[in-house]
This record gives C-alpha cells, sequence and structure tokens, in this order.
C-alpha cells in the first residue's frame, strides 16, 4: 500500500476535529497519556490553555470541543506519539490534544502546576495569559470566553483589560481590532 493510501485511511479512521469532552474525560485522557510517557521513560511536561482552561478552571462550559496544550519542546514528539497511541486505543482523532495553540504565544506564558500523573505533570496557563491569548484570536467563539475571564479576573474596565494584553503581546502587534474587542466588552 502506498504512503497516499495509508494516509488516506488514517483520515477516514481519525477524521479532523475534535470529540467535546468533559472534565472527566480530559482528565482520564491525560491520566492514561502520562502511562504511556511513563512506559517510554519519561515525565512529560504540558500547559493547558484555551477551552480546556475555561473548562477546568473558569468553569464556564460543561464541555469543550479541544484539549488545546503546549507540550515542552524536548519531549513534544514522544508526547504527539503517545497522544496518537491514546486517540487509537480510546477512538479519538489524533488532534484531541493539540498545540494550535502555540501560535497565540507571544511571551514565556504564566502558568500553575494543575496535575500530576503517574508520567505527565500538566500545568495550566494562568487567566491573565489566557485572556491575552483569546483577545489575540479574537474569534466569534472567544467573545463569550473573554467576557468570563474578564468576570473571573474582576475587571471592570476596557484600560485595565489592554494593559494585560499588552503585559503578554508586543505593543507593535496590538491592532485596532484587539482593542475594540475589549472596549466592546466593558460597554
Amino acid at each position: 500500500m502506498s504512503k497516499d493510501a495509508n494516509q488516506i485511511q488514517i483520515i477516514e479512521k481519525h477524521p479532523a476535529g475534535a470529540e467535546l469532552v468533559n472534565k472527566q474525560d480530559i482528565e482520564k485522557y491525560l491520566r492514561m497519556l502520562g502511562q504511556e510517557l511513563l512506559q517510554r521513560g519519561i515525565t512529560g511536561e504540558i500547559l493547558l490553555a484555551g477551552g480546556a482552561v475555561m473548562l477546568l478552571k473558569v468553569q464556564n462550559r460543561e464541555v469543550t470541543k479541544a484539549t488545546d496544550a503546549y507540550f515542552n519542546p524536548g519531549q513534544a514528539n514522544t508526547i504527539r506519539e503517545a497522544a496518537i497511541v491514546i486517540a487509537d486505543r480510546e477512538g479519538l482523532t489524533y488532534d484531541w490534544i493539540n498545540e494550535g495553540v502555540k501560535g497565540f504565544f507571544y511571551t514565556q506564558p504564566s502558568a500553575e502546576k494543575w496535575a500530576e500523573y503517574p508520567g505527565l505533570r500538566v500545568y495550566m496557563a494562568s487567566l491573565d495569559y489566557l485572556f491575552a491569548m483569546k483577545v489575540v484570536a479574537g474569534r466569534p467563539q472567544d467573545i463569550d470566553d473573554i467576557k468570563a475571564l474578564a468576570n473571573a479576573m474582576s475587571l471592570s474596565n476596557a484600560q485595565d483589560a489592554i494593559a494585560i494584553v499588552k503585559k503578554y503581546v508586543p505593543e507593535q502587534l496590538l491592532t485596532p481590532r484587539m482593542e475594540y474587542t475589549i472596549e466592546e466588552i466593558f460597554e
């Protein structure tokens, strides 16, 4: 079978787009990921961001579509390989945990340890960092999260919110759209 045919089979078996997962699912799959990493002789480190943090810490939803994470760069390939094993075993898409969020990291994320499983340490992006990321992404589906984060952080005005974004995003990358999004939240 050609390489292209193998890729087609993989796509058919694991279509793009993650399933909806709840808190228990995330914990279960991360625990399994840790076990798989432990069998490979490492303790992986990941940083959760995006919808997973909104679900687990902000608690403004019951489920999320993706477990967005940033993998320790020296372990990223091993973590990806272990995640594929979990996907195959559990019938998940290969992007059940993904690094798409790393495109929104302009500075080192501030984080706190959230959980430790055998073989895996899990950190969580701070709420202010996540707020900045959500503003930068600025997608329509991020507006409710931006509002929930502002509420969770007790932000009461656009000036304080913009200051948080500037803490993590270089000023030359700030756009009028980002500022408008923030101002709209506090109207």
